[in-house]
């Protein structure tokens, strides 16, 4: 494995933006109806947020670009007269579960990585009411729920427990720190930290009070992205429009979102987590509305890609597809 390179950016691709359920119809193209899935890049090193139906469209990306990658090596390895002209590489990766509701785990059954012997996998997440972390993602992909189980996955797969509070090293200058935020039956928040870069993923809370909100301040201050839950607008989580309140329901809005934002001096929000029936022009509007509270904030969008750092004149660089 090669050692990351200073100049290399942090790589986020978004390839599930949505929350609660998966949501493809026409009015919800631009933004895109995959459940959560983020996907974070450094050099060589592969560290992915979440397995929501997201996840099975950046498997067949992963999979095409191994196929071309070993096409050239292989190609190289004849051209130099190299022995070795099988040569091939493998799909490595870590995942980081921010919990196990189903809306975050839909894509790892048909993650297509995971069936091929060759690659290997790091998953991250909390143990609950007894279950070991690997009990509850192998339960989902049980008869009668679905027709094979996770001993049809051949690639290795190890799993790592973990607790609020917590920062892991991943080597090659990656660190990872976790915090507990306000969702029924919990949820983790992630801070990525490489060299001077930072991006907090944060999705499944509820706006957060008192010492928790004090320390959630200090544990995202600074970050150079902050993806954060924005599934709800403030009208509907306290039922102003319907007199139907959503507290208790594990969800925050784009309205906290910005206003935690400017505390924190984030330098670029990300809404995420989008109501699985919001529309692209609703989204639309929600983006324009938030901007005009904090200015550098987007709506993530399936295929969004955003390079932090590495040699760009702008530390936060947004690409659309």
């Amino acid at each position: 494995m090669n050692s990351t390179n200073p100049l290399h950016p942090i790589k986020i691709v978004f390839w599930g933006v949505r929350g609660s359920k998966p949501s493809p119809n026409k009015q919800t193209v631009l933004y895109g109806g995959n459940t959560s899935c983020v996907e974070v890049r450094i050099d060589n090193r592969t560290v992915i947020f979440d397995g929501g139906t997201g996840l099975a469209e950046l498997g067949h990306c992963l999979i095409d670009n191994l196929t071309a990658l070993n096409a050239d090596l292989n190609a190289n390895s004849k051209a130099n007269s190299n022995t070795n002209s099988n040569a091939s590489l493998k799909i490595e990766a870590d995942i980081f579960l921010s919990h196990i509701h189903w809306d975050h785990i839909q894509g790892i059954p048909f993650f297509t990585p995971m069936y091929q012997g060759a690659n290997h996998f790091n998953l991250y997440g909390e143990s609950k009411n007894g279950s070991s972390l690997q009990k509850l993602i192998e339960a989902q992909m049980q008869p009668p729920h679905f027709p094979i189980t996770m001993d049809s996955m051949s690639a290795t797969r190890q799993y790592h427990e973990i607790t609020t509070d917590q920062t892991l090293n991943l080597g090659d200058g990656i660190y990872i720190s976790t915090f507990a935020v306000n969702h029924p039956n919990g949820c983790l928040a992630y801070r990525l930290q490489y060299r001077s870069s930072s991006v907090v993923y944060c999705t499944d809370t509820e706006p957060m009070t008192g010492f928790q909100a004090e320390q959630f301040l200090k544990f995202i201050n600074n970050a150079d992205v902050l993806i954060y839950d924005s599934h709800y607008t403030d009208d509907e989580y306290y039922g102003f429009l319907d007199d139907s309140p959503k507290q208790g329901w594990g969800h925050s809005t784009w309205n906290e979102a910005v206003r935690i934002s400017s505390v924190a001096n984030i330098r670029q929000l990300v809404l995420f987590h989008h109501k699985e029936n919001r529309t692209d022009s609703e989204l639309q509007l929600i983006e324009e509305q938030a901007k005009q509270h904090f200015t550098n904030t987007v709506a993530a969008r399936e295929g969004m890609l955003i390079e932090v750092g590495g040699i760009n004149s702008e530390k936060v660089v947004i690409n659309y597809s």
